[in-house]
């Protein structure tokens, strides 16, 4: 991966770091850890709230939460298989596809409009920028393991 690209998910990871994951409303009536999690619910294979967990960084209660309001919102639907009829899996309808595809482009004009700028930077720049982000999410990753330990 050369490092304008590392340099574009170094400051995704800072963006979603600093905004509130619950604050933002990105697409009507969908906030932002919504979208997020329609994401994960149309890139995870058998997507389940433990996989969504763990993809998201969030607790199982917290993606339950969510899953159930998408639900009601009518942007996913669960469904058991039929090797497994305990465990309840996730998939996108219609509207919740719809979602996830603005999601994409979405992303990725913003990652285009953002390597646009990075590319005016010499490799070596690049490569301090990058060192420097890489610090910055060290220190919030470290952040959110405390908030974690406070939470015990």
């Amino acid at each position: 991966m050369n490092l304008a690209v590392q340099i574009i998910n170094s400051m995704i990871k800072i963006q979603e770091n600093i905004f509130p994951r619950e604050s933002q409303v990105t697409f009507d009536d969908v906030n932002l850890a919504e979208v997020h999690c329609i994401d994960r619910i149309g890139t995870v294979e058998c997507a389940n709230v433990t996989k969504i967990a763990n993809e998201m960084t969030m607790s199982r209660g917290a993606i339950s939460k969510i899953c159930k309001r998408l639900r009601n919102k009518g942007f996913i639907e669960s469904y058991q298989r039929p090797d497994n009829n305990k465990e309840i899996y996730y998939r996108l309808t219609e509207n919740g596809q719809h979602i996830f595809n603005e999601h994409k482009k979405l992303h990725h004009q913003v990652r285009e409009e953002k390597l646009a700028l990075i590319n005016t930077y010499s490799e070596h720049e690049q490569s301090v920028i990058l060192c420097f982000l890489n610090d910055i999410n060290r220190l919030y990753d470290g952040m959110s393991m405390e908030d974690d330990h406070e939470q015990d």
